[in-house]
């Protein structure tokens, strides 16, 4: 079972995945992008280097298909939990949602999860989050660009037809990981 959790920069994605950590302690818990050796240092380049939305993409599709070969597919029995999925490709993608669907499955990229939770942020959390840290190469572009970016993480869903549960990330850490796992005991139950 691959569950991915979605969101835009700051929407608590990461602190929800350790905090899953000790309730599925055989589930392998990775992130896009960054989950494979070589994928740290795309990563490193996509979010550090000053490159145009196109290079970044490319990067980042790059990055989805050795996850999707390395760490996905060999785990498909077990649980497993990513930070981003290819739901986030689309989204950051600069392109409409049809041409980046496209250009991933022109190159095989096209493996989705099981559900999304995706974590939303109303935009005054979000500005308030971002002023408490060092933005890197994508949050630099602001609260508007993001908040475009959460509703295009949402119409990418839809258009994939994956099974999505929306979960307000404005709420505190424990109040959101709560819900989070009632939609995964739920997604159990079915």
């Amino acid at each position: 079972m691959w569950i991915a959790l979605e969101g835009v920069d700051t929407s608590g994605k990461s602190t929800q995945l350790n905090l899953l950590k000790p309730f599925f302690p055989e589930a392998i818990f990775s992130l896009e992008p960054g989950g494979t050796p070589l994928g740290v240092q795309l990563r490193h380049a996509a979010l550090h280097c000053a490159l145009s939305p196109q290079t970044q993409f490319l990067l980042f599709l790059t990055d989805r298909a050795l996850h999707l070969e390395e760490v996905i597919k060999p785990n498909a029995h077990k649980w497993i939990f990513s930070d981003r999925s290819l739901v986030s490709g689309l989204a950051y993608s600069g392109y409409s949602l049809e041409y980046a669907w496209e250009l991933h499955r022109t190159h095989n990229v096209d493996l989705l999860p099981d559900m999304v939770l995706l974590l939303e942020l109303d935009s005054r959390t979000l500005r308030s989050r971002l002023r408490a840290k060092n933005p890197d190469g994508i949050e630099v572009r602001g609260v508007d660009f993001l908040m475009s970016v959460q509703e295009r993480l949402k119409q990418a869903c839809a258009l994939l037809g994956v099974r999505t549960e929306s979960i307000d990330a404005s709420k505190s850490v424990e109040e959101v990981h709560k819900v989070v796992l009632e939609k995964i005991h739920a997604l159990c139950a079915l």
